[in-house]
């Protein structure tokens, strides 16, 4: 436990530990998370750490689960649309806080508590929300869940925060130098290239809740 001033004694659980390491993982990074690291941040014995999580592993796991676990403010009475819109981004937002993370997070296995109830409030959204058969909706989720997680690792193993790894304009002019013969759609469609990633993750988002709004027209025009 840590010694404050004054000498009072605060006693060091699981949360304290982790709100240190998500610290120090989001400011320096998932390589300088260690134990000792930790011990220094909270002014504790290192060794004291281990009473709590057996190794760093372990600790990485309990992390990712802790990011999981945070929820967008919804507004119940606000169209589904909005409502999956906030979710999906919400979701993505965690791979770009936490980069380093990115990896670890799409290794958890899919039975993690907090994953189910992203599970069940996506699919209450498109059951209840949209109006599509379950069947329906789970095929939905899954999609929404590809493009969350897709996305969220290309920023989480990507340099797409360094301007002269990723100068757009560089790489759409790379393009347009190609030889027309060869590449004539490439070359000719290099000023529409390389878009604001960002918009591209909404648009993409927004092509979906299209899509599932599609899919319920449908199942309504079909009833008798």
């Amino acid at each position: 436990m840590r010694l404050e001033e004054g000498t009072e004694a605060v006693r060091l659980d699981r949360g304290r530990i982790l709100e240190a390491a998500e610290r120090i993982v989001g400011s320096e990074g998932v390589p300088a998370l260690t134990m000792r690291r930790i011990g220094a941040e909270l002014g504790v014995d290192p060794t004291a750490i281990y009473r709590h999580f057996r190794n760093k592993e372990a600790l990485l796991t309990c992390l990712a689960e802790r990011l999981f676990a945070t929820e967008p403010e919804l507004d119940a009475t606000a169209p589904w649309q909005e409502q999956m819109r906030i979710g999906i981004r919400h979701a993505f937002e965690r791979y770009r806080a936490h980069p380093d993370l990115g990896i670890l997070l799409a290794r958890q296995p899919d039975d993690l508590a907090p994953l189910v109830r992203i599970y069940e409030q996506t699919l209450d959204l498109l059951v209840h929300g949209a109006g599509l058969p379950l069947e329906r909706a789970v095929v939905f989720n899954h999609l929404i869940e590809n493009h969350v997680v897709g996305c969220g690792l290309f920023f989480a193993i990507s340099d797409y925060r360094d301007p002269v790894l990723n100068d757009r304009d560089a790489m759409r002019r790379v393009y347009a130098l190609l030889p027309a013969a060869e590449f004539p759609l490439a070359s000719e469609a290099a000023p529409f290239m390389f878009p604001d990633p960002d918009e591209m993750f909404d648009r993409t988002t927004d092509l979906l809740i299209e899509a599932i709004e599609r899919a319920a027209s449908a199942l309504t025009e079909e009833s008798p």
